[in-house]
């Protein structure tokens, strides 16, 4: 069921178009992500959905009510959406609690309670309650974020790259947080980021902007695993992008014979793996027959996940590899090895002349 709607959203800046047409569905209890460079037009899309920008033509609906129509638009605070930001945003003169209860009636007799359970929510001890923001880390600081959107009960919960300024193992910890918290409240939520690991991680459905359209959309798998282009490719993750002569249900590359979906296509197109597709085994003579055969030019060393440069010597000449492998096991500089393919190769929709 479709329940945040983007519709043909245009959005000029002078000669500039930030946003071109732009068609999105939010089904209702999703959490999407949108991803894209510098200046790909992300955050005037979040914009334009909480209120803050109005769109030059195009509709924003949220369930059946018509946030945007063009110029014509429904006010930022009578659109019943949450908005965390990258900071938080948090008042500092006021406590924990007044930060979450700000926006509730102070008469309210069920006040406290609410914040209470919203603290519980977000997973902070309510000890914290009295604190003022600047004696909280910025993992809790965004935590009461949380919970402060989430006090005033929102129909959609918009998150502006809200880890981006916490460390790497604090950032993981408090995306899974998020989204633990949102899928129990049942709110649907958008995410933007520039992290890509952040989208994929983090989302059901990821759609990928670029100079202001909208490029691709889908599961997080579909668009790891099967790209548009090229440019979706590499912005998604690290990819191997090489030439290949289409066949049966396969393609032949330097790299030999790889399963693929061809749907009938013949001729030359180029094909994307990604790293940890290939396997390296050491070859113990060097003059085996084997369908690919390599010398280990450089290791980068990262623990859990190393990095081996490979030279391919093939009829064609030289082809370097970088491949994903497991810090266990590695092959030593110079070592010879043979690299085989797991899964099927992604063919790029443009054929190659």
């Amino acid at each position: 069921m479709t329940f945040l709607a983007i519709k043909n959203i245009s959005k000029r800046y002078g000669p500039v178009h930030a946003l071109d047409g732009i068609e999105l569905s939010v089904a209702a209890g999703s959490r999407t992500a949108i991803v894209g460079p510098s200046g790909s037009g992300k955050t005037t899309l979040l914009r334009i959905i909480a209120g803050f920008e109005i769109p030059d033509e195009g509709q924003v609906m949220l369930e059946d009510q018509t946030l945007a129509d063009g110029p014509a638009i429904v006010p930022a605070h009578r659109r019943g959406i949450g908005i965390v930001s990258q900071d938080g945003a948090l008042f500092p003169h006021l406590s924990v609690a007044e930060n979450v209860g700000f926006g509730m009636e102070r008469g309210a007799q069920d006040r406290d309670q609410r914040i209470n359970a919203l603290i519980d929510m977000v997973e902070l001890d309510r000890g914290m309650l009295d604190r003022r923001p600047h004696q909280l880390s910025g993992g809790q600081q965004q935590r009461v974020a949380l919970a402060r959107a989430l006090g005033r009960k929102p129909r959609l919960m918009l998150l502006d790259e809200p880890f981006s300024a916490l460390d790497t193992g604090l950032r993981e910890n408090m995306r899974k947080a998020v989204a633990r918290v949102l899928q129990i409240a049942g709110i649907t939520a958008v995410l933007v980021t520039h992290d890509q690991v952040e989208a994929l991680s983090f989302a059901n459905q990821v759609a990928v902007l670029r100079d202001g359209r909208l490029i691709q959309a889908g599961t997080p798998q579909t668009l790891y695993l099967n790209p548009k282009d090229r440019e979706t490719a590499i912005f998604l993750g690290d990819a191997i992008v090489l030439p290949a002569d289409l066949g049966n249900d396969a393609v032949s590359c330097v790299l030999g014979r790889i399963p693929a979906d061809t749907n009938g296509r013949q001729g030359r197109a180029d094909i994307m793996l990604r790293p940890e597709q290939l396997r390296l085994s050491v070859v113990a003579d060097a003059g085996t027959e084997a369908v690919c055969i390599g010398k280990v030019t450089d290791i980068e060393f990262g623990g859990a996940i190393c990095t081996v440069t490979v030279v391919l010597s093939n009829a064609n000449g030289l082809e370097t590899l970088n491949i994903k492998s497991s810090g266990v096991g590695l092959p030593e500089i110079g070592s010879v090895v043979s690299v085989t393919v797991l899964g099927k190769a992604h063919i790029f929709d443009k054929l190659g002349a």
